[in-house]
C-alpha cells in the first residue's frame, strides 16, 4: 500500500485540480450550493447543549402566533431544500469532474441529473457517518458532564481530556470516510456499506498521505483570506468618499446604507471564492483518490502474481524429474 508520501505527485494534483476548476466554471454553481448546505450546518450533526437550551428558552418566551409558526415552517422547508440541493450538488461535482477529467464534456443540466441519481447514496453515507459520531459523543461526553455538574472538576478535566483524545481521531476518520465513501459509491458504483468499508480500508492504509494532502488546504485558505484583505483596501477607497458625501446629505442612515453595500460586496466576493474553492477541493480529492486507489489495485495484482509464479515454477521441474525416472 502507498505509504511513502513522496511517491504521490501532490503539486501535479493541485495543478490539474486548478485546471479542471477553471475550465469548467458551470461547476461553480454546484460549489455554491454545497457551500450553502455546509454553512447551514446540514452536513454534520451538532450537539451544543448550552446553545440548544438557550434557543429553546427563547422559543418558549415567544408567543405562538400563526405568523411565527408559519415562519418556522418556511425556514424548515428552506433548510430541507438547501440540504437536498447540497447533496445533489456534491454528487454532480464528483460525477462531472470525473467526466471532465476523462475528456467527456458535460453541462449543468446533465450534471444535475447525475447528482440526482446518487442522492440516496451520498445521503446514507453522510447519515450513517454522522450517527456514528453522535453515538460516540453520547458515550464519551455525558460522564464528563455528570462529573462536572457534581463538582468533581479534577476528574472531569482528565476524563474530558481522554474523551477528546478519543473523539478527535474519530472526527478525522469520519471526515475521510465521507470523502472516500462518496468517491467509492459514485466512481466505483458501490453500495453504501461497501463504500464505507472500502473508504475505511483505504484511509487506514494511507493515513500519512491523506493527512498531508489535507494540509495543503491550509495555505490555500490563508491565500483566500489574504486576497479578501487586499480587496478591502480598493473597496474602502471607492466607498469611503461616497459614504462621506452621503453622510453629509442623508446623515447616519445614508452612511449605514453605504457601509452595508460595501459589506454586501465583500460577502458576494467571499461566496464566489468559497464556491470556487469547493469545486477545487473536490477535484483535489478525486485526483488524490485516483492515485492511492490505483496504487492499491496494482499492488493487489502484483501480490497475486507473486504468489502464483513460484508455484508453477516449482511444480514443472518435479513433474519432469518423475518422468525421467520412469
Amino acid at each position: 500500500m502507498q505509504e511513502d508520501s513522496k511517491k504521490i505527485p501532490y503539486f501535479r494534483i493541485l495543478k490539474e485540480a486548478f485546471s479542471l476548476t477553471w475550465k469548467n466554471r458551470y461547476l461553480w454553481w454546484f460549489g455554491f450550493l454545497v457551500l450553502l448546505s455546509n454553512l447551514g450546518g446540514l452536513d454534520y450533526l451538532r450537539s451544543d447543549n448550552k446553545n440548544s437550551s438557550e434557543s429553546l428558552a427563547v422559543v418558549k418566551s415567544l408567543p405562538l402566533s400563526p405568523w411565527l409558526i408559519g415562519g418556522i415552517v418556511i425556514l424548515a422547508i428552506f433548510l430541507i431544500v438547501i440540504l437536498i440541493l447540497g447533496i445533489i450538488s456534491r454528487g454532480a461535482l464528483i460525477a462531472s469532474l470525473e467526466k471532465e477529467r476523462r475528456g467527456i464534456r458535460c453541462d449543468f443540466k446533465q450534471s444535475f441529473k447525475d447528482g440526482k441519481k446518487t442522492f440516496w447514496k451520498i445521503f446514507l453515507i453522510s447519515f450513517f457517518s454522522n450517527i456514528f459520531l453522535l453515538v460516540a459523543g453520547l458515550i464519551l461526553f455525558p460522564p464528563v458532564v455528570f462529573l462536572f455538574v457534581n463538582h468533581n472538576y479534577l476528574i472531569s478535566f482528565f476524563m474530558g481530556a481522554i474523551a477528546a483524545i478519543i473523539f478527535i481521531p474519530l472526527l478525522v476518520m469520519v471526515a475521510y470516510l465521507k470523502i472516500f465513501g462518496y468517491l467509492f459509491t459514485i466512481l466505483g458504483k458501490l453500495k453504501t456499506w461497501s463504500s464505507l468499508e472500502n473508504a475505511y480500508n483505504l484511509f487506514r492504509k494511507n493515513i500519512k498521505p491523506s493527512i498531508l494532502m489535507a494540509l495543503f488546504f491550509l495555505p490555500i485558505g490563508i491565500a483566500i483570506l489574504i486576497m479578501l484583505s487586499l480587496l478591502i483596501i480598493p473597496i474602502g477607497i471607492i466607498l469611503l468618499p461616497i459614504g462621506l458625501i452621503v453622510f453629509l446629505l442623508a446623515g447616519k442612515i445614508g452612511a449605514v446604507l453605504i457601509a452595508g453595500f460595501g459589506l454586501l460586496i465583500l460577502m458576494l466576493i467571499l461566496f464566489i471564492l468559497r464556491s470556487v474553492f469547493e469545486v477545487f477541493a473536490q477535484a483535489i480529492w478525486i485526483l488524490f483518490f485516483r492515485e492511492i486507489a490505483v496504487s492499491e489495485e496494482k499492488e493487489v495484482v502484483m501480490e497475486v502474481v507473486i504468489e502464483k509464479v513460484p508455484l508453477s515454477t516449482e511444480t514443472m521441474p518435479i513433474t519432469e524429474y518423475k518422468q525421467n525416472q520412469n
